[in-house]
């Protein structure tokens, strides 16, 4: 073979080797990233919002092309938006280098600022006042519990708090409570802890004593037979089968506002609200239990027993690696065997039990809006005052009121975890806590045989002084939301709950 005819046959092969690898090619093209999942943003009118993508293979070379609407807005590798107006927009971010060009885009939701009219918050400056979160209880033979006042408010210079039982007078004790300065409410609150050592029912009663005043308040105490007297058959069906109460909190996520499922009917009343909650549980579909302290209860038709360390609970909430809605988890025994929920609760620790991020005994009281469409104010126990937010983006409701809440005022009691959102330029972050709380992407959110969700156990039941509860099983569960805060666009924290279970009846 001649020298001109071996050129000719690895010709192909020398044209190959020299041919630029198209695959090699594609991987030097730009790559863009956005901070937020999706892309999608959501800011307010006159906000601005500075897009900065993350992006590679970029070089002193590189050219960018921001456009709005086909027209060119923009030529750095950022861009800085605002709107006036409300709406949807949508921008692209072309990226070149010599390899090529990537093309991305943007959404941006803009909607309007809607704090700007925010209602009054109520001030009790003159008249003395207390509240209770129960004035009637039952509680097992050798338990005990505390019981204190809460917005102990305008007290008198002169007052002084006694503490009878059963007529006999009993010494208290004093829990000091930090206040803000310019609180009207008493730093210093009257606690008398009750040991329930004889069955039967016992009149405790606190006094108010001043010059010019005096006030009282009776408790009623039944001291039932002791734990597990009227325990019922530890199997039955896995979900729950009754819904004892849905007092959410105010929130956007509560009425008018349906991701899946059906709304709750017109002027509801607090039984159609129960039952519908019921029935979305029935179908996998969620329910919110609205801003800090709302609250559902809920039972099993049998005994849940307490594994003693494995898992006892399956709850379904629907938390996001960029929002976690913690909700605490509550739980009771039927103590009188009556069917009901009027018993003794017990907090089952998170990981921030007995933390600073975690506050017991707290209070919070919401106040029914007087004008249509507008924020909900607060005020809690501790004389910290705030709004749940409306976003008619989200929720055009006339108000975020439910209407089968009474009166003009309501509060909540419970626990309180500290709001830890975050937001800056158009992205919000609420990070979920290590474990123990609902709709919470903790440790304990988990693929079991419930599927993914959060899982609890009851060994982690406390007391009101913090100790073991040391519960066999228990009857009732209740779960409330736990922070007290909101996002500008996300609205305010609110868990979400889909579903809960018996453990035990799912293996």
């Amino acid at each position: 073979m001649n020298r001109a005819l071996l050129l000719l046959s690895f010709l192909p092969f020398l044209l190959l080797a020299c041919s630029p690898d198209k695959t090699d090619e594609t991987a030097l093209l730009p790559v863009i990233t956005w901070d937020e999942i999706s892309a999608r943003f959501r800011i307010y009118t006159d906000e601005t919002l500075t897009l900065v993508p993350v992006l590679a293979n970029t070089d002193e070379t590189t050219t960018y092309t921001w456009k709005m609407d086909g027209r060119v807005v923009g030529t750095e590798s950022h861009y800085s938006f605002v709107s006036h107006e409300t709406g949807e927009f949508f921008i692209s971010l072309t990226v070149t280098n010599r390899h090529g060009s990537t093309t991305d885009e943007a959404k941006i939701t803009v909607q309007q600022n809607e704090t700007a009219d925010l209602p009054i918050i109520p001030q009790n400056d003159s008249a003395f006042s207390w509240r209770f979160p129960w004035t009637e209880i039952h509680l097992a033979q050798g338990r005990s519990l505390r019981v204190r006042p809460y917005f102990l408010e305008n007290v008198p210079a002169d007052a002084e708090f006694s503490w009878t039982l059963d007529g006999a007078a009993v010494q208290g004790q004093t829990l000091h409570i930090p206040v803000d300065d310019d609180a009207v409410l008493s730093p210093e609150i009257p606690v008398f802890v009750f040991a329930a050592a004889e069955q039967g029912r016992h009149t405790l009663c606190l006094t108010m004593t001043a010059s010019q005043l005096t006030a009282s308040q009776d408790f009623t105490l039944h001291v039932c037979p002791p734990p597990g007297t009227y325990r019922r058959s530890l199997t039955g069906r896995a979900l729950i089968n009754k819904v004892h109460a849905y007092v959410p909190a105010p929130g956007h996520q509560v009425n008018g506002y349906i991701i899946v499922g059906e709304g709750f009917p017109p002027a509801c009343t607090h039984q159609q609200a129960c039952d519908t909650v019921l029935a979305h549980f029935q179908r996998r579909w969620s329910v919110s239990l609205g801003a800090q302290g709302g609250y559902l209860v809920a039972s099993f038709d049998h005994s849940v027993r307490n594994s003693g360390g494995d898992w006892d609970l399956c709850i379904k909430g629907n938390p996001y690696n960029y929002q976690s809605e913690p909700g605490i988890i509550w739980v009771s025994q039927d103590d009188n065997g009556d069917g009901q929920p009027n018993d003794q609760w017990f907090e089952l620790a998170g990981s921030e039990y007995g933390r600073e991020t975690h506050t017991t005994e707290y209070a919070i009281t919401y106040y029914r809006p007087a004008a249509r469409k507008s924020a909900i104010a607060w005020r809690d126990c501790f004389g910290q005052t705030g709004y749940v937010p409306y976003m008619s983006y989200w929720n055009p409701s006339d108000t975020y009121w439910q209407p089968w809440v009474e009166g003009n005022e309501h509060t909540y009691y419970g626990s309180r975890l500290q709001d830890r959102s975050t937001y800056a330029n158009g992205i919000s972050d609420i990070p979920p806590y290590d474990w123990g709380y609902a709709d919470n992407l903790g440790s304990d959110f988990t693929d079991g045989p419930a599927g993914k969700m959060n899982y609890f156990r009851f060994s982690n039941a406390r007391a009101w002084d913090g100790q073991p509860a040391e519960l066999e099983y228990i009857d009732f569960i209740r779960i409330q939301t736990a922070q007290t805060g909101s996002t500008p666009n996300l609205g305010d924290i609110s868990s979400e709950i889909y579903y809960i279970s018996d453990y035990h009846c799912e293996k």
